[in-house]
C-alpha cells in the first residue's frame, strides 16, 4: 500500500493526501524528473483485492485518457506498483468542486451558471462523439479551476469509473449505478440498455436547477423517496419567470426522445432563457454618436477654423488685387443668399442622450447658416487649382500697397564711402 511520503515506481512522489475520489484515495505528487504538480488516485485498500474493482479503475484510466478534452480532467499514466495496487497519474487541479461553491454560497448568479452549464455541456458532447456515458454527473465530480488570462473558471468533468461505453461490453455496463437524485429516471428503474447520452443530459438540467435555485427538485429524506420523485416524472417548477421551467422540463422529461437532441442543444436553449431574466443593459450614447448634436455643435462653433479661412480669404483677395494690376476698383455688392434656419428637434435629441445632456437641448435650437460673399473680380486671375470650396468664404479687402520712393542719390563730396578728391 501507498502513504504521503512515499514514492510510487521511482518517479512519483507522494507529496500530501488531497482527498477520496470514487474508488480510490487522492494525492498530490511530484515527478522525480519533470517540473510541475501531478493528482495520482490510488484505489483503495479495500478494493484492492476485488479483480471487478481493479477491471472498473483500469476502465476509467482507459475511457478518461481517451478524451482530450479541455473540460475532461487529462489522464497523464496509469499503472500498478510492486505490490499489485494500481494507482491513476492525472493533471492535478487546482481550485474547488462545485458542490462546495454551492455550499459557500447558497446558489449562483445568471451568468455564472450559464458558463457552468456551457462547459459541461462541451465536455459531455465530447464524451457522447466516443460513445461514453458518464451515468454519474453532479457537482461532486465537476471541478472549477481559476485559470490565468481567462475572464470564467475553467470548468472540469471528473470520475468516469462508473460510466457506459457502447463499444463495451462490460459487466458494470449493466448495473444499476449513480447518484438518486441526479439519475434518469431510466437510470433509475434499471432500464440499463435505455441508458444514453440523454441520461446524462437529465443530470446536467439537474444541475441546473440547483445552481439557480439552491435547491435538488427530486431529493428526498431516503433513497426511496428520492427515486419515486425521479420516477414520477414531475418536474416542480423553479419559480423563475420566462422559459426557464420549459427548458428545464423539456430537458428532465421521463420520454427520452422528447429531451433535447444533445447536451450543447439544451445548453443553448438554457443559455437564452436564463439570460432574458437578466435585465437588459443600457447604452449610453455620447454626443459624440449623436448625429443632430454632432451637426450643431460644429455649426454652432465656427471660430475653431475661422482662422484657417480668414488666410484662405485674403489669400484669394491678394492674388486677385495683384492679377488685375489696378490702382482703384470698386468692391461688388455682396450677393447674400437669405439665411435658413436649421431646427433640431429636441424630443428626437432626448431620446437618444444621456440624462446629463437632456436639460441643454429642453428647446429647439436655431441656428442661421452664415452668409455667402463673393469675391470681387475684375479680370482673370490667377488662381490655385483647387479655387472653389466647399463651404462660404468671407473677403477680406485689400489695401493698395503704398508707391515706392526711390533712395536719394548722394552728391558725390557727400558720399561718406569715397575719400576727399583734390580735383
Amino acid at each position: 500500500m501507498v502513504a504521503e511520503g512515499q514514492i510510487l515506481d521511482g518517479t512519483y512522489h507522494l507529496q500530501r493526501l488531497v482527498g477520496e475520489g470514487g474508488m480510490g484515495t487522492v494525492y498530490e505528487a511530484t515527478h522525480a524528473r519533470l517540473a510541475g504538480r501531478y493528482a495520482i488516485k490510488v484505489l483503495l485498500r479495500e478494493l484492492s483485492d476485488s479483480a471487478d474493482a481493479r477491471a472498473r479503475f483500469d476502465r476509467e484510466a482507459r475511457v478518461t485518457s481517451l478524451l482530450q478534452h479541455p473540460n475532461v480532467v487529462q489522464v497523464i499514466d496509469h499503472n500498478s506498483t510492486s505490490d499489485g495496487t494500481s494507482y491513476l497519474v492525472m493533471e492535478f487541479l487546482c481550485g474547488e468542486s462545485l458542490s462546495a461553491r454551492l455550499a459557500s454560497v447558497g446558489r449562483l448568479g445568471a451568468a455564472a451558471v450559464v458558463d457552468v452549464i456551457d462547459q459541461v455541456a462541451a465536455g459531455l458532447a465530447a464524451a457522447h462523439a466516443h460513445g461514453i456515458v458518464h451515468r454519474d454527473l453532479k457537482p461532486d465530480n465537476i471541478f472549477l479551476v481559476p485559470v490565468e488570462g481567462r475572464a470564467t473558471e475553467l470548468v472540469k468533468i471528473l470520475d468516469f469509473g462508473i460510466s457506459k461505453v457502447n463499444w463495451s461490453r462490460d459487466l458494470a455496463d449493466g448495473e444499476i449505478c449513480g447518484t438518486p437524485q441526479y439519475m434518469a429516471p431510466e437510470q433509475a428503474q434499471g432500464r440499463v440498455t435505455e441508458v444514453d447520452a440523454t441520461t446524462d443530459q437529465f443530470a446536467l438540467a439537474v444541475i441546473g436547477y440547483e445552481l439557480l435555485t439552491g435547491t435538488n427538485p427530486f431529493a428526498g429524506d431516503t433513497v426511496g423517496e428520492t427515486l419515486a420523485r425521479v420516477c414520477s416524472g414531475i418536474v416542480p417548477p423553479s419559480g423563475l419567470a420566462g422559459a426557464v421551467d420549459e427548458v428545464l422540463t423539456r430537458a428532465m422529461l421521463s420520454e427520452r426522445a422528447l429531451r433535447f437532441p444533445s447536451a450543447t442543444a439544451f445548453a443553448e436553449a438554457f443559455r437564452a432563457a436564463v439570460m432574458a431574466l437578466e435585465p437588459p443593459a443600457i447604452q449610453v450614447v455620447t454626443p459624440e454618436h449623436t448625429a443632430p448634436l454632432a451637426v450643431s455643435l460644429r455649426r454652432a462653433r465656427p471660430a475653431a477654423r475661422g482662422l484657417r479661412l480668414g488666410f484662405t480669404a485674403a489669400a484669394i483677395a491678394i492674388t486677385t488685387f495683384l492679377g488685375t494690376g489696378a490702382a482703384q476698383w470698386s468692391p461688388a455688392a455682396p450677393v447674400a443668399k437669405a439665411p435658413v434656419a436649421e431646427t433640431v428637434d429636441s424630443a428626437s435629441v432626448r431620446r437618444r442622450l444621456p440624462e446629463p445632456v437632456e436639460p441643454m437641448l429642453a428647446t429647439a435650437v436655431t441656428i442661421p447658416a452664415p452668409v455667402e460673399v463673393r469675391a470681387p473680380v475684375t479680370r482673370r486671375a490667377r488662381v490655385a487649382r483647387k479655387a472653389s470650396i466647399d463651404r462660404p468664404l468671407r473677403t477680406i479687402a485689400a489695401v493698395p500697397a503704398p508707391a515706392r520712393r526711390p533712395p536719394p542719390v548722394l552728391a558725390p563730396d557727400e558720399d561718406a564711402t569715397l575719400p576727399p578728391s583734390d580735383l
